[in-house]
This record gives structure tokens, C-alpha cells and sequence, in this order.
């Protein structure tokens, strides 16, 4: 692990490499947070030659940069600092530039588009390179944003386009650029197994966010027709929401993507972690003794370097789930 301290100072823009004075390194992100986030720890020791020659001086808003076996995994700003005690450590707090559009908020009255020319235009608004964006072909008549953020604009837009293309997408920065993906790439190459490095696993079962009925409106407020799942409904009770017909796309078919039955989940702890296994992405699991046997799909990740060792925690999920928002109609 390589870790970069980028500051800038009277104009100039000045790289550190801080590797030694870092005592620990933790990475990680989920789904629902879309910014991924790094946490590193820093010996605070004034008396100290070497850090003193370092001139460590972290402030907020300055850049971290994490590298692994060579490879950039992370670039972001500093958001907080926590000084423990005088001779110490400092802990400081990291997320990438996503965290621009979750934090910026915007109005736009979309027509006759898709979710990849509304991802461009307000990027370009709001001066965020874009990488590869996910082309959907979808077409969206309407999309109005009302003060929503940048992040969950561009999310309406890809959950409208999932409706009718089937595809889960996901929003990702690499570096300073903002990608749009197909969610649920395969690790490749790599089997997490109770034999090799598996430390620990737990299994839950929830129906918290169950969907079982559906009732579709037109842009009236007439109801016009209703999807069930007949079985859920006998078995758990009434979940419903509502969906409201747009032009363009098949009202039967995106109220049944709508439907959210029991989501299993998977807690795992494991060693000698994969740089690939991110929230978003899909791994293969082998372990008999949580009756776990095949693909699962990445929720939320963490991965931890200390005293020489990549230990990772991961949150899988039995069904592939994209972070679907809905925009004002």
C-alpha cells in the first residue's frame, strides 16, 4: 500500500508520499452511498525526527491518493480530522469527488432524452469529467428535477432507463472522472471458500423493503391498472406502492420491476481480500457450513490494510439491486 498526500499552497500543487508515517489504511463503499470512502491513521509524534522532516500538516479539503500493487484504487478529499491524543495518532476521514453530486442539487425540466445525455449535461454543468457512461438507448419523454441532487438526477434518469432495458446501472468515480456501469460485473479469478479465506460468516433474512402490489396511475390520478404477487400477499401481507404511467414505456412491465421479495443478505469476513470485491460487483462463494454455495452480489465493502495484512468485510446479497430513484412527475 502506497499512500499520496496532495496539498496545495500558494497556487502550487505539491505531492507527499506518507506511506511510513501511516499506521492503517481502511476502504470501502456500498450501494446506497455511491461515494466510496477511505479512513487513514497518522502518527502524531511532535518530537519525532523523521515525521517532523515529513512536515505532515493534513488539512480538509486536501487529497489522498491509495495505491495497491501499483494500481491507483482511490483519489479523494480529506473531510474530516481526528486528533486522538498529543502523541498519537490523527484519524482522517476521505471520500472521491462522487461526493460532489451528492452534495449539489439542481433544477432541470428534461424531454425527448435518455439517462445518458442527462448524465453528460449536468456534468458538464457542474464541470465533472465523465469516463465511460452506460448507453441505455432508452428514451425519456419527461423528467422534471425539483432541487434534487446531482447524483439522484442522474439515478432517475438510469432508474427510468432500467425499466426498459432490464439493466441495473451504477454511478462510479475513477479519479476525477464519473463513470455510469452495468451492475454486477463478475470478480474474476477469485473464490472466497471457507477452506482458504473465509474467517467469518453470517446469514440474515428480511422482507423490509417487500413490494408485493402495485397500482398504476395515469397522469390524472386514475388508477389504471395493478400488478400482485399473489403468494407474497397470502403469506406476508399487503406491501404496495404506486406507479404512475409514463410515456414510452410499458406501465405493466416497469410496476413489476418494482416488486421486492425476501432479501437475503450475507456478512463475511475475509483474508487476503480482492481489490475487485466493491459493492456493485458480484463474487463467486463457496461455504457448506452457511449453506452458501454460488454467485452473490456485493452490497456494501470494506477493506482494511494493518501491520502488513488486506483483511476485507463484505456485505453480499442473494439478488443483484440497483439504487433505484424516483423522480417528481
Amino acid at each position: 500500500m502506497k499512500i499520496e498526500w496532495i496539498h496545495r499552497n500558494g497556487g502550487q500543487s505539491y505531492i507527499s508520499d506518507i506511506t511510513e508515517a501511516v499506521t492503517s489504511v481502511s476502504w470501502g463503499g456500498s450501494v446506497s452511498q455511491a461515494a466510496r470512502t477511505a479512513e487513514i491513521t497518522v502518527l502524531n509524534a511532535p518530537d519525532d525526527i523523521y515525521m517532523n522532516n515529513l512536515n505532515i500538516n493534513i488539512g480538509a479539503g486536501d487529497i489522498i491518493k491509495l495505491y495497491e500493487n501499483g494500481e491507483s484504487i482511490f483519489f479523494g478529499e480529506v473531510i474530516t480530522a481526528e486528533k486522538l491524543s498529543q502523541y498519537g495518532t490523527v484519524t482522517y476521514s476521505c471520500m472521491d469527488l462522487l461526493v460532489h453530486l451528492l452534495r449539489s442539487t439542481a433544477v432541470y425540466n428534461f424531454e425527448n432524452t435518455t439517462a445518458e445525455d442527462i448524465t453528460r449535461k449536468v456534468c458538464a454543468d457542474f464541470e465533472i469529467e465523465t469516463g465511460e457512461i452506460a448507453a441505455s438507448r432508452a428514451p425519456i419523454k419527461k423528467m422534471i428535477v425539483d432541487g434534487s441532487t446531482i447524483y439522484d438526477t442522474i439515478m432517475q434518469a438510469y432508474t427510468k432507463a432500467s425499466r426498459q432495458t432490464g439493466d441495473l446501472y451504477i454511478c462510479r468515480m475513477n479519479g476525477t472522472k464519473l463513470s455510469v456501469e452495468i451492475k454486477g460485473t463478475m470478480v474474476q479469478n477469485f473464490v472466497l471458500a471457507e477452506e482458504y479465506n473465509i474467517s467469518n460468516t453470517t446469514y440474515q433474512e428480511t422482507i423490509e423493503n417487500m413490494v408485493n402490489v402495485v397500482k398504476i396511475f395515469n397522469d390524472t390520478g386514475k388508477q389504471v391498472g395493478e400488478v400482485k404477487n399473489d403468494d407474497w400477499i397470502q403469506k406476508y401481507g399487503i406491501y404496495q406502492q404506486v406507479y404512475k404511467k409514463e410515456k414510452g414505456i410499458n406501465e405493466v412491465t416497469a410496476a413489476t420491476n418494482m416488486f421486492v421479495g425476501i432479501e437475503k443478505k450475507v456478512t463475511l469476513d475475509g483474508i487476503d481480500g480482492d481489490l475487485n470485491c466493491i459493492a456493485g460487483n458480484a463474487v463467486e462463494v463457496q461455504d457448506r457450513a452457511a449453506g452458501l454455495d454460488g454467485i452473490f452480489w456485493i452490497d456494501s465493502d470494506t477493506h482494511i490494510w494493518e501491520n502488513g495484512t488486506h483483511i476485507m468485510n463484505l456485505e453480499l446479497n442473494f439478488k443483484n439491486l440497483m439504487d433505484e430513484k424516483e423522480s417528481v412527475e
